[in-house]
This record gives C-alpha cells, structure tokens and sequence, in this order.
C-alpha cells in the first residue's frame, strides 16, 4: 500500500480511484491554514462523538426492548453514520456536479 505499483503494470481503475483521492487529501492537508485543520478537527470529532452517543443509545435500547426489525434497525444505524450534507452525497453526484477532481 505505501509503495508505488511496478512500472509498465495498468492499474485497476479502483485502485486509481483511490490513489487520486488520497493523494488529493494529502495535498489538501499540506495547503490548508491552521483554521481549517481545526473546522476539520473538530467536525470529525463531533461526527465520531454523535455516533458513538446514538449507536451506545440503540445498543441500550435494544437491550431494554428487544431488537427491532432489521429495516429499522438499518435506518438507524445509517442515521448515526450520516456525516453532514457533504459526506452524504454519492461520488457520482459530486463529480457530476462539480467535475472531477484529480
């Protein structure tokens, strides 16, 4: 993974994919300002506390009541993973969207 791949071997267009993304998160966190490794900071933490409260609260719950069915048992633990409107959107709308990112 830390090792770029062979020379003259194609990549699988996932494995590029992933590739670009980190290596545009990399640049991303080299370029930004103090203020906004912060605004990022705090996001992930409060995203990663909000679901970590909501899943333990479901987890209390079910033991309490009985475990629901599994569709809602799924809408639930999907709310608790949802990480704000930018997150939530599918690649492709976002690329759509915006255009590709390289």
């Amino acid at each position: 993974l830390g090792e770029p791949p062979p020379t003259g071997v194609p990549l699988d267009p996932v494995v590029s994919l992933f590739l670009r993304r980190e290596q545009r998160e990399q640049r991303r966190e080299q370029e930004s300002s103090l203020a906004q490794r912060l605004r990022r900071f705090l996001r992930r933490k409060f995203f990663l506390f909000r679901r970590s409260a909501l899943m333990t609260l479901i987890a209390l719950r079910n033991l309490a009541l009985g475990r629901p069915s599994p569709q809602r048992l799924a809408q639930e633990v999907a709310f608790a993973s949802w990480r704000g409107e930018e997150e939530a959107q599918p690649e492709a709308d976002r690329v759509a969207r915006t255009g590709p990112e390289l």
